[in-house]
């Protein structure tokens, strides 16, 4: 039905005489991915206008498919599918397949992930980026404008409604996939975008490299652990991903035939990354100073190489953006924040959420090449680096561009600025510094080694030893069987109670059932952790008040004067996986030998309390 109908629609563009539009099987794939990327753009601008309908989506998909349909169709004697693509194609279907097997949805609050989740799910359920409840208006009025606490990855707005403090190009893109699919529409999402990445990572590597290094290369991407263990989180590195290695490939035809096609595209892609992730500023100024450099003359540069078009396009660009500052200005403050910060006070280390204690500035340096080791990443650091310095001192700085556009971000080798438990910490690295550093070791190694079959051989040892760590974790499905847990717990209330829930509830702080008790069951829960709020909310505006408290957390409420009026109702357990991250003193984890986590499953016994008038 659908390809009939398809059909019916190319003989109709075909009929009234639509132009043939000529592309080469380069710029198909461009198509292909514009697409998605103007999928993207359309979800940001949807968000940010507050009008974000499965009306418009479903409308973009349509004639977006169309579109593909109709370029395919009178270009398809072009399009040259050889062995090497297609392998790519099959690894790149069979490992999207695997990882998605393995992934649950990572929607419980408490950690970046689940409240990136949370966001995305409020967009696609109220069309707009602000909501509000009861329970939130009442903390509202006790914390003000500013972090909502008892919300984590929000903040109040001046009006009492809470927002999202995460940078909205993410967010826009899973709540596409989510009005669409459900929760399902999580690891689609992230699917399409690993795909596209593999793919432009590959046709990066294939214009350095032989066709078999390439390949080699594409491996080594699909056998390293942190690509596989970040899949299943939703974490806008994700999306940072395809948007960085895709922005580099069309900025590297470009370079190639000057094709302002290429350049528009390499431009679109970044500014849509400048939503997403901060670092993509670094990028473009990157890619403007290897222009001024290349061109020399700035005003030839301007109105002959890039042209008076793409000028006002990237205009529009700067207007949305600093539209987008107005509404969502202090996600990028903070981000800047976390990223300056130990540079301008080098007495600083890694942040820490169990410790304010400062380390030496080089300590977190080491820290982070032994957890590199640990990973099995360090290698690849290693013979990139050199790769880069061997490149770089024969001056052959046209291979060194991908190098140079992502240079901004190893900045992170020195100091990650953000949490040092791991895996968590390798995020800030997976989207652009190893997948570089595997690139330019490939590259060293295809040109120092003459014979082929030693070449191979080392590929060989790094891919094993990958291995040893991919596949330990590769099966690792985290909270896997808590979201119907949280469910049957939430069959306890009804829509007009408040719950005040302690962050231990699940056995584990970074997967709290606040989230999913809100914006599926539609409960007022809310993450409590200062008794002394209690008296400041009015108890008036709900049906009853309702604790869920784990038993070993009792110490902490008999302090306080919430106890007496408790009473116990019903008893809940709650059995988990949970992932075994060390934490500790700075000092001590930097000092200590770097151990992987493992799985462990935790079972938590609890109470579901009554408040008493």
């Amino acid at each position: 039905m659908a390809k009939e109908y398809f059909g019916y629609i190319i003989t109709l563009m075909i009929k009234f005489k639509i132009p043939e539009v000529n592309l080469d099987k380069f710029q198909l794939f461009t198509a292909f991915v514009l697409f998605w990327i103007g999928m993207g753009w359309l979800g940001l601008a949807l968000s940010l206008l507050g009008i974000f309908y499965n009306a418009i989506l479903v409308s973009y998909i349509l004639l977006g498919s169309i579109f593909l349909i109709y370029l395919i169709n009178f270009n398809k004697t072009k399009i040259e599918i050889n062995f090497r693509f297609f392998l790519i194609f099959i690894l790149t279907l069979i490992s999207v397949f695997i990882f998605s097997f393995y992934a649950t949805p990572t929607i419980f609050s408490g950690r970046d992930q689940g409240s990136l989740s949370e966001a995305a799910i409020r967009l696609a359920q109220n069309h707009h980026l602000s909501f509000a409840s009861t329970a939130s208006q009442e903390f509202f009025k006790i914390y003000d404008a500013g972090p909502a606490l008892n919300f984590p990855g929000f903040q109040y707005t001046a009006q009492g409604n809470l927002a999202t403090q995460f940078p909205l190009g993410y967010i826009s893109w899973l709540a596409i996939f989510y009005s669409l699919i459900g929760l399902n529409g999580f690891a689609v999402a992230n699917s399409i975008t690993f795909a596209i990445f593999i793919f432009s990572f590959y046709l990066v590597a294939r214009y350095y490299l032989r066709a078999s290094s390439a390949i080699m290369a594409t491996l080594l991407i699909l056998t390293s652990f942190v690509f596989a263990w970040f899949f299943k989180f939703t974490l806008s590195e994700n999306l940072a991903m395809m948007l960085t290695w895709f922005g580099i490939y069309e900025f590297v035809l470009f370079t190639k035939n000057k094709s302002r096609f290429y350049l528009l595209s390499s431009l679109t892609t970044f500014a849509l990354l400048v939503f997403i992730r901060v670092e993509a500023l670094g990028f473009l100024a990157v890619i403007t100073a290897i222009l001024l450099i290349k061109y020399k003359d700035w005003k030839y540069l301007l109105f002959t190489v890039i042209g008076k078009k793409i000028i006002l396009i990237v205009g529009g660009f700067l207007v949305l953006y600093f539209f987008n500052l107005t509404i969502d200005s202090p996600s990028y403050y903070s981000m800047l924040k976390g990223i300056l910060s130990p540079f301008i006070s080098l007495g600083s280390g890694l942040k820490d959420y169990s410790s304010a204690e400062s380390v030496p500035f080089f300590a977190t340096t080491f820290y982070v090449l032994k957890v590199f080791s640990a990973y099995a990443l360090f290698n690849f650091i290693l013979f990139g680096l050199t790769g880069f310095v061997y490149l770089w001192r024969c001056k052959k700085f046209e291979i060194l561009v991908p190098f140079l556009i992502i240079l901004p971000t190893f900045v992170y080798i020195i100091h990650p600025s953000i949490s040092a438990d791991h895996p968590w910490m390798l995020r800030r690295f997976v989207f652009s510094i190893i997948p570089v550093s595997i690139l330019y070791a490939v590259w060293f190694f295809d040109y120092f080694f003459k014979k082929r079959a030693y070449f191979y051989f080392v590929i060989a040892l790094l891919i094993a030893t990958s291995l040893m760590v991919f596949v330990p974790f590769l099966t690792i499905s985290p909270d896997k069987n808590l979201l119907p847990q949280i469910e049957k717990i939430s069959a306890n209330f009804i829509d007009s109670d408040l719950i005040l829930v302690d962050r231990d509830a699940t056995g584990d702080g970074w997967s709290m059932m606040t989230g999913p008790l809100n914006f599926l069951f539609n409960k007022q829960a809310v993450y409590f952790f200062n008794p002394t709020d209690l008296e400041k909310i009015d108890h008036s505006k709900f049906s009853n008040i309702y604790f869920i408290i784990p038993d070993n957390k009792l110490d902490f409420y008999r302090q306080s004067n919430i106890f007496p009026k408790l009473m116990p109702v019903q008893d809940y357990t709650i059995n988990n996986s949970v992932l075994a991250i060390k934490t500790g003193e700075k000092q001590e984890m930097f000092d200590a030998p770097i151990e992987l986590p493992t799985m462990q499953d935790i079972t938590i016994y609890g109470k579901i309390y009554l408040l008493k008038n």
